[in-house]
């Protein structure tokens, strides 16, 4: 009767499983490239409560820890890799030139987390107000100039860096560059010789482990670091509900985010840790979550808006990012052909509420 038991059981238990394994392979599939950094971590807890299966649709979310140009090349090169991106505008601006993209929301805001990181003991910590605009901000020209510092391409952490130079009177041709993309960067910073890099978290608090301070966030010199969600515009075209059901299920995290941010700290030290292999402690995670600025279905409608053809809040604020962008790609010239600000700029239809209007219908359900 026991054995009868258990028998029973485990063919249920597996019934079970290929019932949910039937389900996920019947249900639409959005295939999502996402950073290892806040935005990541809300998509992977998401897909972690279930949250995309109880919309009727299969999140395949993969989590890089390289930078945006390279997921925009590795799209380049195989268009089905990824069907939904989230990425700073900087990659998208420059690097999405020949590819037929849409931003279609915002993950977050990373200006606050966006970093340039100092090595402990350089000349440039002992100098502060240089500029009186800036008070508390470290650095003056000549503790700068000629110095080595790394960056992961034409990134967030670049685009932070150049701000700050700029606050000296300085830019890239000022000091020495060096290109270090993935997490190679952290080791490279190991050396000596290395003064500095402009860098997004976890890698700003992987940089204090091994001896370099946060000398100003991007917030701090007033530059704004949108992380958008980028979408293939033929995929979203042929599945209009299953792009609103994504933006959806990555809302549904943003308000459980914002509701109590204490309460995930647990799930994103997990998250961390699967993919670094390092322990985060609970101060810090928590700090991350609230430094990355998350913004609701209802004020993201009004960023998108065009009133009165008027350019909405979105389209002033890459076309401020591509001025900017224009001077840092003067003074680190890049190889790469496809590194140009791209002819989306030139396009009013690239930004668009059409999903985040969809999405918004299956939140209030």
């Amino acid at each position: 009767m026991i054995k009868l038991t258990n028998l029973i059981k485990t063919v249920s238990l597996c019934s079970a499983l290929i019932s949910g394994l039937s389900f996920a392979e019947g249900i639409p599939q959005v295939k999502a490239t996402m950073f290892m950094e806040q935005e990541g971590f809300l998509m992977w807890y998401a897909k972690e409560q279930g949250w995309d299966n109880e919309l009727g649709i299969d999140i395949k979310l993969e989590i890089s820890n390289t930078n945006g140009i390279d997921v925009m090349n590795k799209h380049r090169d195989n268009p089905d890799i990824w069907n939904i991106t989230a990425a700073s505008s900087i990659p998208f601006i420059i690097g999405s030139n020949n590819m037929d993209l849409r931003i279609i929301g915002i993950a977050c805001d990373e200006g606050p987390s966006t970093s340039v990181m100092i090595r402990k003991g350089s000349d440039i910590l002992k100098v502060k107000g240089w500029n009186q605009d800036y008070p508390e901000i470290c650095g003056s020209p000549e503790t700068i100039k000629g110095k080595t510092f790394l960056v992961k391409g034409i990134s967030s952490g670049a685009y932070t860096l150049a701000a700050w130079l700029d606050i000296f009177n300085l830019n890239f041709s000022h000091v020495v560059i060096k290109d270090i993309t993935g997490p190679e960067i952290l080791k490279e910073m190991e050396n000596k010789n290395i003064t500095g890099a402009g860098l997004w978290s976890p890698d700003t608090y992987e940089s204090e482990y091994i001896g370099y301070q946060n000398v100003t966030t991007a917030a701090n010199i007033d530059e704004y670091i949108p992380i958008m969600f980028l979408a293939d515009n033929k995929y979203v075209k042929d599945n209009e509900e299953t792009v609103g059901k994504f933006l959806a299920v990555y809302f549904r995290a943003v308000e459980k985010l914002r509701e109590d941010a204490n309460q995930m700290v647990p799930a994103y030290q997990k998250f961390l840790k699967s993919y670094t292999g390092r322990d985060f402690s609970e101060t810090i995670c928590l700090k991350d979550l609230k430094d990355h600025t998350v913004y609701t279905i209802d004020e993201q409608l009004n960023l998108f808006e065009n009133k009165d053809n008027k350019k909405s809040a979105i389209q002033k604020i890459e076309r401020t990012l591509t001025t900017g962008l224009m001077l840092i790609m003067k003074d680190l010239p890049s190889n790469n052909p496809n590194i140009k600000i791209t002819n989306h700029m030139k396009d009013p239809n690239y930004v668009t509420d059409k999903y985040l209007k969809i999405a918004k219908k299956y939140l209030n359900k």
